[in-house]
């Protein structure tokens, strides 16, 4: 199997951009649970209410903390109140003192991650603004609202998909290595290639092409929308995209 790969995308942002995606998306988080149905299932996460989706949200805003600090833990295990003040009071505690943390720590310090090396601080102010971000959407639609993603971040985090977690689920043997190619070509620019079992090095034409709004496509990377999405334009083969997207992609 081809590694994946990226073909001008060039999308890493800066640190600072990071940690402010996150701060944004952790309040308007905490905004809906001062307000709005905690019992609501989260339509992208099956099982899960309001409430869960916080204590899962709030538990690895302390678990990255303790990453950047320490090492790795067990902490996204706490117990966390469900309460809607005390659950609000807890699920800000935590995210303000992962932001507070990053903030003060140089991007290329040394620390545990799971992603590939070289293993720095870098790699949780990218991860938390997008775990953030992503549960920020899934907050809304719990609550029958939108939460927009940022054109330039969504772009990263299909890098984020492509490069680290899917290579990641095929090394601790999550999924099967991929026996069609897809390309993904965001309208905004950039393009990405989860290759099968072609030569990474060659032009070979992918199998399907998936195009649409960066913010379309991540939210498909993550199973939040159907392929049938009507944002989305598919050319190629359709059964070519519906294995590679099929396919345990993310955790």
């Amino acid at each position: 199997m081809g590694r994946p790969r990226a073909a001008d995308c060039g999308v890493a942002l800066a640190p600072l951009t990071y940690l402010a995606h996150l701060e944004r998306a952790a309040a308007d988080v905490a905004g809906r649970l001062e307000s709005g149905d905690l019992d609501a299932p989260v339509p992208g996460c099956p099982g899960w209410t309001l409430t869960d989706l916080a204590h899962h949200l709030g538990g690895i805003h302390r678990w990255a903390r303790i990453a950047v600090v320490e090492g790795p833990s067990d902490e996204r295990t706490v117990d966390a109140p469900s309460d809607r003040a005390a659950l609000v009071d807890w699920f800000r505690a935590g995210a303000s003192a992962l932001t507070e943390t990053l903030r003060a720590t140089d991007p290329a310090t040394p620390c545990w991650t799971f992603g590939p090396r070289p293993r720095s601080a870098a790699f949780w102010f990218r991860r938390q603004a997008h775990e953030t971000v992503l549960h920020a959407h899934d907050a809304a639609a719990s609550q029958g609202a939108a939460a927009p993603l940022d054109p330039e971040l969504a772009l990263d985090g299909v890098d984020e998909v492509v490069t680290m977690f899917f290579p990641r689920q095929v090394r601790l043997g999550r999924t099967a290595p991929l026996k069609e190619s897809l390309a993904l070509a965001p309208a905004e620019g950039g393009r990405w290639l989860l290759p099968g079992d072609d030569d990474p090095t060659s032009d070979t034409a992918p199998a399907a092409t998936v195009s649409g709004p960066a913010e379309v496509v991540l939210l498909l990377l993550w199973h939040r929308i159907a392929l049938d999405d009507p944002r989305l334009r598919i050319s190629g083969s359709r059964s070519a995209a519906d294995a590679v997207l099929g396919a345990a992609l993310t955790p």
